[in-house]
């Protein structure tokens, strides 16, 4: 559920559920105003259905006999006194008024005061005093047509029509629309949710696999649908091409790198060999015995920056080239610190190691090793006497933590990210033997365990704690 609830923000934001509820609401304002435009059509159209029938009513009503044309007040009052009744089944309404608007005749009790003497078509509520009870449909409220003619003596005729059922047509026709509508919108909104939950899935799967590709698996490719081919398709066939050249170009650097590192190690080999017999055989030369020990010493540091440099390439290599097995990481540490405690107390250090029992970590020993050996090697060169390394590894929650402090020269903090980069040594190292090299097999090591590293200032010296996680 709470996966769930988290995703709902995300949902929001993405690009295709705002263009589906801009979408939804153009569409929802289009089809209200198509609808309300059909609805106020089909109540005018009623409305004037209602007029045509008063108007053929009054026809009916003005027209004169055959036998004694024109026709006269008295005639027109008996006519309306025969039809004052007339069609209740629509609610028909019917008076005669004089000029001043006195009641002559009708099933009203008075003239309505909403209704002026003037021609024309007007609205009455129905609860008006003038329309008896007795003549009302419904005891709801609801109006009157009414239409007014002026006689040629001067009466007004009055005929009108209750618009009960044409009020109760509209009001459902209206309810119709509202319903129609508030349909479409939610349909709309949950066509977008739906487009956004699909495109969610799409971005998941390619984060997921971005994710791998940037911790070192350039063999991992974004998921491609094999039929639908739509445009996050299309986007990730692009990558997956890119990832395609530039794992190639990887690989054949490597390959490269290794082999070059493979074939100088060979013949460096050899000449310091030839040149140990030759130093053993020149003893008595000084000069020669100079000359040839410095010889060694420089190829001694190019071996050494080769076989670092082949240690780099192994550990980004990761797991799929290298073996990782379950090993207690806190007794590698306390074989550390007894190997190390000659060269701190030469250097005029004091070394030590606390370290938990059975901690236990999955990765490789000669990496681990090789790569806390690095920092050990640095926090004795850079300490001055009377300084002190400590080693610590405990248990993190679901990580083991190695942290490694010393009392040296420390490092700027702008610099944190820099010294871990090849060939890289700060001014204060410049005058001190090394090749840049061991802090950035320090950092591939880590990485391909799938661990984090952090360094800060331990005022004075630095601190490196390195975390790795915990095997099951």
């Amino acid at each position: 559920m709470r996966s769930r609830h988290l995703q709902i923000p995300r949902l929001l934001r993405t690009t295709v559920f705002r263009l589906s509820l801009i979408y939804a609401a153009g569409f929802s304002l289009l089809t209200g105003l198509v609808l309300g435009g059909v609805f106020f059509s089909t109540q005018s159209y009623l409305n004037q259905r209602v007029i045509d029938t008063l108007q053929t009513d009054l026809a009916t009503l003005l027209e004169p006999d055959d036998d004694h044309p024109p026709l006269h007040t008295a005639d027109l009052m008996e006519r309306i006194h025969d039809l004052r009744h007339f069609d209740h089944s629509r609610g028909g309404i019917i008076a005669l008024a004089d000029r001043n608007g006195h009641l002559l005749a009708g099933n009203l009790l008075q003239w309505p005061k909403a209704v002026p003497l003037a021609p024309g078509v007007f609205t009455v509520d129905i609860h008006d005093m003038s329309i008896p009870p007795p003549l009302r449909q419904r005891k709801d409220d609801f109006d009157v047509l009414v239409q007014v003619k002026a006689l040629p003596n001067g009466n007004r005729i009055l005929v009108g029509q209750q618009l009960a059922d044409e009020e109760d047509l509209s009001e459902y026709i209206g309810t119709l629309f509202l319903i129609a509508l508030t349909l479409i919108s939610l349909g709309a909104v949950f066509g977008g949710v739906m487009m956004g939950r699909a495109a969610l899935k799409q971005i998941d799967q390619i984060s997921r696999a971005a994710r791998r590709i940037a911790s070192g698996d350039l063999t991992e490719r974004l998921p491609v649908h094999p039929r639908r081919r739509n445009e996050f398709d299309e986007i990730a066939t692009e990558l997956n091409n890119t990832l395609d050249r530039i794992n190639a170009l990887v690989k054949g650097m490597r390959e490269v790198t290794d082999n070059v590192a493979h074939d100088l190690r060979s013949p460096l080999n050899r000449l310091r060999s030839r040149l140990e017999v030759a130093l053993i055989e020149s003893q008595h030369t000084a000069p020669c015995q100079q000359l040839l020990l410095e010889s060694i010493e420089d190829l001694q540091g190019i071996l050494s920056t080769f076989n670092t440099l082949l240690s780099i390439s192994q550990a980004e290599a990761g797991i799929q080239r290298l073996p990782f097995t379950p090993l207690d990481i806190g007794a590698l540490c306390r074989d550390l610190g007894e190997l190390y405690e000659a060269s701190a107390e030469e250097a005029g250090l004091t070394l030590a190691v606390s370290a938990h029992e059975s901690l236990c970590v999955r990765g490789n020993r000669d990496l681990l090793a090789q790569a806390l050996s690095n920092i050990l090697d640095n926090a004795i060169k850079y300490t001055p006497v009377g300084g002190s390394i400590t080693i610590q590894a405990r248990s993190a929650g679901k990580q083991a933590s190695i942290q490694i402090c010393d009392t040296g020269i420390g490092v700027p903090s702008d610099q944190y990210d820099h010294i871990f980069q090849r060939f890289v040594r700060l001014d204060a190292a410049r005058n001190q033997p090394g090749n840049g090299l061991g802090l950035a097999q320090v950092l591939a090591t880590v990485k391909a365990h799938h661990g984090d590293i952090d360094l800060s200032d331990h005022r004075p010296g630095l601190c490196l704690e390195i975390r790795l996680p915990i095997a099951d």
